[in-house]
C-alpha cells in the first residue's frame, strides 16, 4: 500500500476509533436505563432496542444512495452533524426527566444516524484503495473500531452509575471532536457525478433465489442474534440477577473489544490455514461455550472468560461471513450479494436483542443459566450450518488454497 493511502486509513481508522468511544460511553448502556429509570421489563427494553437496530437497516441503504450522488465526505459531515444534535437532545430529554415518549424518539433518531458515517466512510476506503491493498485498509479500520470500542463502555461503566446524561452529553462531545478531524484531514478523491438510476430493490431480494446466499443469510442472522447477546443480554443478565455494578458490564466490553485489538491479526493468519466452513463452525462453538456459560456463573472473572471466548469466536466468524458472501458471488453481484448480507446483520442483531429480553423475562426464573444454553444451541445449529455449505462449496470458495502440481527436474517440457 502506498505510504499516502496507509496514512489516510489511519485517519479514517482513529475517526471510526474516536465515534466507537463515544458510543461505547453511552448506548450500550440505555438497555440499562430503560429498566431501571423508565422502569420498562426486560422484553420491551429488548424490543425497542431491536425496532432501532432495525431502523439501520434503512438509514444504511440511504446514506449510500446519498454517498453516490453528493459525495462521501459531505454525507460524513452531515450524518456527524445530525447526530450531534440528536445526541444531545438525548441526554437533554433524560438530564430534564421528559418522559419516555421523548427519549424513545431522540434515542431511535441517535441510532438511525448512526449508520450515516461507517458505510459512507468505508465507500471512501474502497475509493481510496486498489484489490490487492483493500484487505489491509479495512484490517487498520477495524483495529480502530475495536480500540474504541475497547475503551469507550470501560468508561462508561463508571459515568453511568452517576449520570446517565452526562455520558451522552460526552458522547456529543466526542462526535464533535471527530467532525473536525474529518473536515481538515479526509478529502474525497475529485468526484465523477453520478449516473442518475433507480435502486432496483426487486433484484436484490431476488438474489435469494440464490440458496447458497439465502442459507448463509440464515446463518448469519443466527449467530448475530447470539453476538448482540452481549449488548442486551449480558447488561440486563448481570445487572438484574447478579447485582453487578454498571462498570463491571463496561468492563466486558471492554474485553470484547481488547480480544480484537489483540489477536485479529492472529486469528486472520490462522483462518488462511483451514477451510472457511471449519473456521466458521470452529468459531461458532467459541461463541456457544463462550455465551452458553455465562449463566453458569456469578463471579466477574468467570464471566470474563466467557466473554474473552466467544471474543475470539468473533475474530473468526465476522471477516468469515464476508469472505464466504463474496467468494460465491459473481464480479458483477458481488455489490448486490454483500448488501443482502449486511441487510441480514442488522437484521440478526435487532433479533438478537428481542430475543434477549424475552429469554431474560420468560426463562431466568426458571434457572438462570436456561436462556445462556439457547443461547449457546443456537451459535452450535449456525456452526453446524457453516459447516455444511462445504457440500455446495468449490475448494475456492470455501478458502482452501490449491497447491501447485511440483514440477520434476527431469520432465520435458513441450510446446
Amino acid at each position: 500500500m502506498h505510504q499516502y493511502t496507509r496514512q489516510s486509513m489511519i485517519v479514517v481508522s482513529v475517526a471510526n476509533g474516536i465515534l466507537l468511544f463515544g458510543y461505547g460511553l453511552s448506548l450500550p448502556f440505555f438497555t440499562l436505563y430503560l429498566i431501571t429509570r423508565e422502569h420498562l421489563s426486560p422484553a420491551v427494553a429488548g424490543l425497542v432496542v431491536a425496532l432501532a437496530g432495525l431502523s439501520r437497516c434503512v438509514s444504511s441503504a440511504i446514506s449510500g444512495e446519498l454517498a453516490d450522488a453528493f459525495g462521501r465526505k459531505n454525507v460524513m459531515m452531515w450524518g456527524l452533524f445530525s447526530q450531534i444534535l440528536a445526541m444531545f437532545a438525548l441526554g437533554l430529554c433524560i438530564e430534564l426527566n421528559a418522559g419516555p415518549a421523548w427519549v424513545l424518539t431522540t434515542y431511535f433518531l441517535t441510532t438511525f444516524l448512526g449508520a450515516f458515517f461507517r458505510p459512507v466512510a468505508n465507500a471512501w476506503v474502497t475509493d481510496h484503495t486498489t484489490g490487492k491493498n483493500r484487505v489491509e485498509a479495512f484490517g487498520i479500520i477495524r483495529v480502530g473500531l475495536n480500540i474504541g470500542w475497547a475503551l469507550g463502555p470501560a468508561v462508561g461503566g463508571f459515568l453511568v452509575r452517576y449520570s446517565y446524561s452526562v455520558a451522552f452529553f460526552l458522547t456529543a462531545v466526542l462526535y464533535g471532536i471527530t467532525i473536525l478531524y474529518v473536515s481538515r484531514l479526509v478529502h474525497d478523491r475529485k468526484r465523477v457525478l453520478a449516473v442518475k438510476r433507480k435502486p432496483s430493490f426487486v433484484s436484490t431480494l431476488l438474489s435469494l433465489k440464490d440458496t447458497r446466499l439465502a442459507k448463509i443469510c440464515l446463518y448469519v442472522v443466527m449467530i448475530t442474534a447470539v453476538n448482540s447477546q452481549l449488548v442486551v443480554g449480558l447488561s440486563v443478565h448481570c445487572k438484574q440477577y447478579l447485582q453487578m455494578p454498571e462498570y463491571y458490564i463496561g468492563w466486558f466490553f471492554t474485553i470484547n473489544g481488547a480480544v480484537v485489538v489483540l489477536l485479529q491479526v492472529w486469528a486472520t493468519k490462522w483462518m488462511a490455514k483451514h477451510r472457511l466452513s471449519t473456521a466458521m463452525l470452529i468459531g461458532c462453538l467459541l461463541y456457544a461455550v463462550g455465551f452458553g456459560s455465562v449463566g453458569f456463573f456469578g463471579s466477574f472473572w468467570l464471566i470474563g472468560l466467557g466473554v474473552f471466548l466467544a471474543g475470539v469466536g468473533e475474530l473468526i466468524v465476522a471477516p468469515g461471513e464476508q469472505t464466504l458472501v463474496s467468494n460465491i458471488a459473481r464480479k458483477e453481484t458481488r455489490g448486490r450479494y454483500l448488501g443482502m448480507l449486511m441487510v441480514f446483520y442488522n437484521f440478526g442483531s435487532a433479533a438478537g436483542f428481542l430475543l434477549a429480553g424475552i429469554l431474560s423475562d420468560t426463562l431466568s426464573a426458571t434457572w438462570l443459566a436456561l436462556p445462556w444454553l439457547v443461547v449457546g444451541m443456537i451459535a452450535v445449529l449456525a456452526g453446524l450450518g457453516f459447516f455444511s455449505m462445504r457440500r455446495v462449496l468449490t475448494a475456492a470458495e470455501d478458502g482452501k488454497q490449491t497447491a501447485p502440481i511440483p514440477i520434476k527436474k527431469d520432465t520435458i517440457m513441450l510446446s
